[in-house]
């Protein structure tokens, strides 16, 4: 492999819009950097998402593209939106050629979402290897049409191979964040201040937080305070950034010091190290990092996820006992309260289910996609 590593020139990502699009490209970025510092890197994405402002704050070279989402269901409203991001894709497309003439790039990455199409489109048009990250189990439209003109694509679920061309999928698994995977646990709990009988629940809705979660959590512990009086239990609850006026806690039953509220997490890594179990969304970033510290879980799943991914990866995990499921439908304090119980109260539970988890992340996705990255690269240098 070492051969491969040599030259590798300039890497163009693709990807945005959510933590699930964005943090598994990053993980690969992770090892390709370390392996090639020379390598310069450009990220294309939506210039009005997350990642706008995220990957600069990382020193990465940032092109932002104007690109908007398809809305479904045949109404004027929409098919006037619709033909407004058709003429926004094309620009990009050709934006996005033109980026790719520039500078040459010896591999495109991208993880879907509408921030991939244009620059996925561009890399077919210029004939440049194109790799695509699948996280999800039921691939969106962008990966289900890219996926025919990749070089590789990576999936992270079983259900995702059959979108694509089987000499050209590999079943990986999501990759994670170098600092999730190498984070020690007994660090982690001793910076938080976590006393070894204390249980912590991580409770994080996503990028955007989770009004669902937000509402329903601190009723729920409270619920499980009253009836499990014993239970050392201390809960960090990340609501998402302007979404604290959702969560309403009741301070005389929750002190501060049992139930932290917080808009953003800086250094997640620590907090997933120190969890004993996870209440959290579906997306696809989330789950990957879930996996990889193989800890058990609580899934609510964005009901209005685009075709419905969150709630197709919430029940895949369900059906291999890696966690317990609540659509939103069924979110209530109580039965919240009752799922989170059986996983505090059942160490065993906990560390079986965790166990389950891990199949459905692998530690060293990256270094695995970044080897097969190489390889690709190197063909194309000697084509």
């Amino acid at each position: 492999m070492e051969n491969t590593r040599e030259g590798f020139g300039d890497l163009l990502i693709a990807a945005g819009g959510t933590g699930g699009h964005i943090f598994p490209a990053l993980a690969v970025l992770e090892v390709l950097r370390r392996r090639h510092p020379e390598m310069k890197v450009t990220w294309v994405g939506s210039s009005h998402r997350m990642e706008s402002t995220l990957i600069p704050s990382r020193g990465i070279e940032f092109v932002g593209l104007r690109q908007t989402e398809i809305r479904r269901g045949l109404n004027p409203m929409n098919i006037l939106y619709n033909t407004r991001t058709l003429f926004l894709l094309i620009g990009s497309v050709f934006r996005s050629v033109g980026l790719i003439r520039r500078i040459r790039p010896g591999i495109i990455l991208t993880t879907g979402g509408f921030a991939a199409g244009a620059a996925g489109l561009a890399a077919w048009m210029t004939r440049t290897p194109l790799a695509i990250i699948e996280p999800n189990a039921y691939p969106g439209l962008t990966n289900r049409f890219l996926g025919k003109r990749a070089s590789a694509v990576f999936t992270a679920y079983p259900e995702a191979k059959t979108f694509f061309r089987e000499k050209k999928t590999h079943a990986i698994g999501s990759p994670a964040r170098i600092e999730v995977v190498e984070r020690d646990r007994k660090s982690a709990r001793a910076q938080l201040g976590l006393g070894d009988d204390t249980l912590m629940l991580l409770a994080m809705g996503g990028s955007q937080g989770a009004a669902g979660i937000n509402r329903t959590l601190p009723e729920s512990v409270k619920l499980i305070s009253m009836t499990a009086r014993g239970m050392d239990l201390r809960v960090v609850h990340q609501c998402g950034r302007g979404k604290l006026d959702q969560v309403v806690v009741d301070r005389k039953a929750l002190p501060e010091s049992r139930y932290s509220v917080v808009e953003f997490i800086d250094d997640i890594p620590t907090y997933l190290a120190a969890a004993d179990a996870v209440v959290c969304r579906a997306g696809a970033s989330t789950l990957s990092e879930v996996a990889c510290r193989g800890l058990a879980s609580v899934i609510v799943p964005y009901p209005f996820s685009a075709e419905n991914h969150q709630v197709r990866n919430a029940r895949a995990w369900e059906s291999a006992g890696a966690a317990l499921c609540i659509e939103e439908s069924e979110l209530n304090p109580s039965h919240l309260a009752n799922k989170i119980v059986i996983l505090l109260t059942d160490p065993r539970m906990r560390n079986v289910m965790g166990e389950k988890a891990r199949k459905f992340g692998d530690p060293s996705a990256a270094e695995k996609i970044a080897d097969i990255i190489e390889e690709l690269a190197a063909r194309k240098r000697v084509s």
